[in-house]
């Protein structure tokens, strides 16, 4: 395996978790904001920062090892 790959693999799972918490943050202020064309923002971002994370995770498990992801 190789040493640097596998590094840069856990920094994108750091950014991906990052995502993760940015996506649990705008859910928690969904039910405080009232506007609905606001809300449809968030839903918007919501949606940006789930394509984001699938795109990280897609790199991630590039980088991570020749090991393929098993099927189940």
């Amino acid at each position: 395996m190789n040493n640097e790959n596998f590094a840069l693999a856990s920094e994108i799972a750091k950014l991906l978790a990052d995502e993760a918490e940015a996506i649990e943050g705008y859910y928690a202020i969904m039910p405080k904001i009232m506007d609905k064309a606001d809300q449809d923002i968030l839903k918007e971002i919501i949606s940006d920062e789930k394509n984001h994370a699938m795109l990280l995770e897609k790199m991630m498990l590039k980088y991570d090892s020749n090991i393929a992801m098993a099927a189940d």
